[in-house]
């Protein structure tokens, strides 16, 4: 028979849970896609990293310009849309990038197997996510530095799906695709190639995310929260692969994957990360977001200023106090 101390003390706990649940912000975090390259924010989730920091949140799925309008709006909080969402800021949206996954960008250009080298790709056409957002200008910047104009290729919108991509080109209707490494990892198995590492090509950090300055002043708290969940889940990422890719297939349509090839593929993403506490882009990354994410991109004359684009500092806390943390152990 149950005590009633015992009835007492489970009446309790549950009544504490409740009110912790009462209590949890509800936040909405927009990825471009539900693939490798967002799986930080499904292991945030899974892991209970959100919850620790009093944040009930729903991640969905909206890339580039769509993505922004959404968070401009007050659909979502939390937008992985950093290219887009500087290019808007520059045109007067209250927006500002918070934190940057990667030091590097994390793509593969995957390509049908007759293409052996950037100029067999002069007159085919590649497939983008969409025309205009960041696969589309590191594609672009990949192909011109191979001796290719962008002229002489031509972009095809695809969509976000990486199983389209890759029947994309098996069907013939394009000679290369971007992909992120667990699609390519698929990709190569159904017989197409890998031809280049952008990450190699270009040391830019990487999916960035947004805020609205709204967001900033009225809940910077919030802000701080959100990216400490954010960084330790990239943490967990580099340091157990394993389980993070029993995540990944319960969260993400991977397709044909199974947990050991996912898991290569989570410790080849990984590769992109900076040593040490992720999230905080480098002195010289931070300038080269502003040079190729901004400055080139809309044809701008003279230096752009970071504090006008980028508010890094939550991130930097979280950063300072996760080494002393580590340091003190």
């Amino acid at each position: 028979m149950v005590s009633v101390g015992h009835r007492l003390l489970v009446a309790l706990v549950a009544a504490s849970l409740l009110a912790q649940t009462a209590r949890a912000e509800k936040i909405r975090t927009a990825v471009p896609g539900a693939n490798l390259n967002y799986l930080s924010v499904y292991i945030a989730d899974g892991k209970g990293f959100f919850k620790d920091e009093g944040l009930e949140n729903e991640t969905v799925a909206i890339g580039g310009p769509a993505a922004i309008a959404a968070l401009v709006s007050g659909d979502v909080d939390f937008s992985g849309a950093g290219g887009s969402g500087l290019r808007a800021a520059i045109k007067g949206a209250p927006l500002k990038a918070i934190m940057y996954q990667t030091e590097r960008p994390t793509w593969y250009l995957v390509v049908h197997p007759s293409i052996n080298q950037v100029g067999d790709l002069r007159g085919k056409r590649i497939g983008v996510s969409l025309i205009g957002d960041s696969e589309d200008r590191f594609t672009t910047l990949y192909i011109e530095r191979g001796g290719v104009s962008a002229k002489e290729i031509t972009k095809i919108s695809l969509g976000t799906s990486p199983g389209d991509k890759v029947l994309a080109i098996k069907s013939g209707s394009v000679s290369a695709v971007v992909l992120d490494p667990a699609a390519t990892v698929v990709a190569e198995r159904e017989g197409l190639k890998s031809l280049a590492y952008l990450g190699d090509v270009f040391p830019l950090p990487f999916q960035g995310y947004v805020t609205t300055d709204r967001k900033i002043a009225e809940n910077p708290a919030q802000v701080k929260r959100w990216a400490r969940a954010m960084v330790k889940a990239l943490m967990f990422l580099r340091e157990r692969p394993e389980e993070a890719a029993e995540v990944g297939l319960k969260k993400l349509p991977f397709g044909k994957i199974n947990k050991a090839m996912l898991t290569n593929a989570i410790k080849s993403w990984a590769r992109a990360l900076p040593p040490g506490v992720p999230g905080m882009p480098s002195p010289d990354g931070v300038k080269n977001i502003l040079e190729y994410d901004i400055r080139l991109p809309l044809k701008l004359e003279g230096p752009v200023p970071a504090e006008k684009f980028l508010d890094l500092r939550w991130v930097a806390e979280v950063k300072r106090e996760l080494e002393q943390k580590a340091q003190s152990r």
